[in-house]
């Protein structure tokens, strides 16, 4: 017999993305590559592994982000597991990850990974330039969460998420909030797997 206690919900962080950026960006080339990266799968080679296997085959659900990287990592999984044990398959727009804002500042150039870390601060400390802001961003993940602690104490038993670094950040946050047992922060390595356990006694 299943009790609450054994229910779980594994966080998984996408597979590496295809392609690199060409050396340092602008303004316009930074909102080229992020208006182009959802659209991006997995990189060439790009293998999930065993852990990530063996949670997917694990789950009764399994929760998709419907960007392609996700959606990408997913099927890979997927296809390792037996046909009969393949769980069944949800992509929910409410998984995509945080969009980043592009700053304003036109002659600066940077790498990808310094843009991302600018502009996370950014965003962190209340500029949003006309993405989905910090507080929408946390009611987003709020809302999540409750669904997906509801769905597997009610009716999955386990539930796998597919999804991205900042957005499993804040799923993280938010299961935990609501009485999951996990780590404070997610695994944010590319296909890595993080696992969270219902807190309500048996």
């Amino acid at each position: 017999m299943v009790t609450a206690a054994d229910r779980r919900i594994h966080l998984v962080r996408h597979l590496p993305t295809a392609g690199t950026p060409p050396g340092w960006l602008d303004r316009d080339g930074l909102a080229a590559w992020f208006g182009s990266e959802g659209l991006r799968g997995i990189a060439a080679g790009a293998e999930p592994s065993a852990a990530l296997v063996a949670a997917v085959a694990a789950s009764d659900r399994v929760l998709v982000s419907p960007l392609a990287r996700a959606r990408a990592t997913a099927d890979a999984a997927l296809a390792r597991v037996a046909p009969a044990a393949r769980p069944p398959v949800t992509v929910d727009p409410d998984l995509v990850e945080i969009p980043l804002p592009v700053l304003p500042v036109p002659r600066l150039r940077l790498p990808l990974d310094a843009w991302d870390a600018a502009a996370r601060v950014a965003w962190l400390a209340g500029y949003a330039g006309g993405v989905e802001s910090r507080p929408e961003a946390l009611a987003r993940g709020r809302r999540v969460a409750g669904r997906l602690a509801a769905l597997a104490l009610d009716r999955a038993g386990t539930v796998a998420v597919v999804a991205h670094g900042f957005t499993n950040i804040l799923l993280a946050r938010e299961l935990r909030r609501l009485g999951w047992d996990g780590p404070r922060l997610p695994d944010h390595g590319n296909g890595a797997v993080t696992t969270y356990r219902s807190g309500m006694p048996t």
